[in-house]
């Protein structure tokens, strides 16, 4: 896919959190281990609640800040390839799947924070850091959650 506006990053980080879901989901079914199959499952329902809310920002975001051009910044910071998913979260302990969940989260974030950092227009600053707020918001509440799945 390529992104050449804030509205097609939404897009992106909207289809890529759904597609992380649809792999959670499919592991989840392989996964032979309760905990890590537990894992998983709440992981698919916390990405596609991430998903859904990332393209809820389309509907409420100003045109003039979702049509802004990014492609010079994406140029030099491309975007992750859609994460693979094959049989590695099948056999993945909890640590592991929760360690790599957090690494892909913090990827788009610092996209995210780049593209802020970078931005000089109001409406566009203001639409960055309503979309960062809530992705460190859900990625540090899924990690919470996580980390009590462990406990139990």
């Amino acid at each position: 896919m390529k992104v050449d506006s804030i509205r097609g990053l939404l897009d992106w980080t909207a289809g890529y959190y759904q597609h992380l879901s649809n792999c959670f989901s499919k592991s989840a079914e392989q996964q032979q281990n309760k905990r890590p199959q537990m894992l998983l499952n709440y992981l698919a329902d916390k990405e596609m609640d991430l998903a859904t809310r990332i393209r809820a920002f389309k509907e409420v975001g100003e045109d003039k800040a979702l049509n802004t051009w990014c492609t010079e910044h994406i140029d030099k910071h491309p975007l992750m390839a859609e994460a693979a998913c094959d049989d590695a979260f099948n056999t993945m302990d909890t640590n592991a799947i929760i360690t790599e969940v957090e690494q892909q989260h913090q990827t788009i974030i610092l996209l995210y924070e780049n593209l802020y950092d970078r931005s000089q227009k109001s409406e566009i600053k203001e639409l960055l850091a309503e979309v960062l707020d809530l992705q460190k918001q859900q990625a540090q509440q899924m990690m919470q959650g996580a980390n009590r799945l462990e406990d139990i």
